[in-house]
């Protein structure tokens, strides 16, 4: 039921988005999801059969007109400064545009997109030892430009215009059509370079009509961008995998708490204000996960609307088979019998082996609460180092404590 990479844009960007997964970029470490209390786990290990894995549905590109009958604008909030988990690079961002993390551990791909739909800033970051002349980066970016959009309606894309900080920018377009037949001409702007052993691709998409417009603020967003050569790509989506200290995981960062509510009404929930949320949602269900800056923690929350109503046992059922689809091919996964909470909601302890980036070997420990309030069936998750549990569990705690969810409002 619950699959934590799921593509949700209904927009221009949605084509890029396709585009872009189809070329490889690997999926994230599965995380679950929602409710109370977390009990102190116990050790009792349950076998399970690992599932085969399942395709995950691509969506068709359908962009988003405003009622005017023009093109949305695109929407740019004030930037805040993002920093990837691994180090490899920052990179300020508006604040009220979504990110889709689509890595796996060995590129980076991550993708942001504004409220309308209609705009996005594109890293995609991997490692190759050799040394590239600049003709052969503009190459490498020709061709992935090619191979990803060369069969959009118009698509082109125009000479290399070597940059002052040493990267090429390629400029290109496509026409994409809008959810009420507008055709709208789509305009990218892509920066590849090589900093060491990394190439980065760091890329603007827009409506060609909305460019001049928003160019003072895309320029100050490109500026931003920062790569860290020394810095590895290595586990940088999998949590447990991420920094380590003096041999062993580093101790998770808990900040300060910030009440977080879902644009919908469907949830609010406190949470560290010095963790990233990642948003897999799709239409008919929420999948936002946040990580803590060492890469080693998670908060997860899948909410979806279901009209069946579940005994308990089926709930349990539907956790379980979750659990299974999501980690049950990860080394030592096992998952403990299920224990109702006092709001009704129903909690199973769970955990697997990670190897962290330095090859050290940790048990990483899940609580995932199920429930279901009206409608909606959720899972709350979180996930931290086993050794650091005890240390974390009142913080944790306060954390899923506050959770909550509107039965009224509805899943977009």
């Amino acid at each position: 039921m619950f699959h934590a990479r799921r593509y949700w844009f209904a927009s221009l960007i949605s084509l890029l988005i396709v585009a872009l997964t189809a070329c490889g970029g690997g999926s994230a470490a599965p995380t679950a999801t929602p409710t109370q209390a977390a009990a102190a786990p116990t050790r009792t290990p349950r076998p399970t059969r690992p599932p085969e894995p399942t395709a995950t549905p691509r969506p068709s590109p359908t962009p988003v007109a405003s009622q005017s009958g023009q093109l949305a604008l695109v929407d740019i909030g004030p930037l805040e400064t993002y920093r990837h988990a691994s180090g490899v690079f920052r990179l300020d961002v508006p604040s009220n545009w979504t990110l889709q993390d689509n890595s796996s551990p060995d590129e980076l791909l991550l993708v942001w997109t504004d409220p309308s739909g209609n705009g996005a800033i594109l890293v995609n970051i991997f490692e190759d030892s050799r040394s590239f002349t600049d003709k052969q980066l503009v190459d490498l970016l020709n061709t992935f430009l090619e191979d990803r959009f060369g069969n959009q309606p118009d698509f082109l894309y125009e000479d290399p215009r070597p940059q002052s900080d040493g990267s090429q920018l390629v400029v290109w377009s496509y026409t994409a059509t809008a959810d009420n037949n507008i055709k709208a001409t789509m305009l990218g702007n892509s920066f590849i370079e090589q900093r060491g052993n990394k190439i980065s691709i760091l890329t603007t998409l827009v409506p060609d009509e909305q460019f001049e417009t928003l160019r003072t603020k895309t320029d100050e967003i490109i500026n931003t961008y920062r790569i860290d050569s020394s810095a590895s790509l290595g586990g940088s989506t999998t949590i447990g995998s991420g920094d380590t200290s003096g041999g062993g995981l580093a101790p998770v960062e808990i900040g300060q708490l910030r009440t977080y509510t879902h644009p919908s009404g469907v949830f609010s929930i406190d949470l560290p204000v010095n963790w990233t949320l990642t948003d897999n949602s799709r239409p008919g269900e929420l999948i936002l996960v946040w990580t803590d800056p060492t890469n080693n923690a998670a908060i997860i929350v899948d909410v979806l609307e279901d009209n069946t109503q579940y005994s308990d046992d089926q709930l349990v059922e539907k956790l379980v088979t979750f659990l299974e689809n999501s980690f049950g091919n990860q080394p030592d996964f096992f998952y403990e019998d299920p224990r109702p909470q006092n709001d009704g909601s129903i909690l199973i302890v769970w955990g697997y082996t990670s190897t962290a980036s330095n090859n050290v070997k940790a048990s990483m420990l899940g609580n995932s609460f199920i429930e279901q309030r009206g409608n909606k069936v959720a899972v709350l998750t979180t996930l931290v180092p086993d050794e650091q549990f005890d240390a974390l569990i009142d913080k944790t705690n306060a954390i899923i404590n506050t959770y909550r969810i509107d039965p009224n409002a509805r899943v977009p």
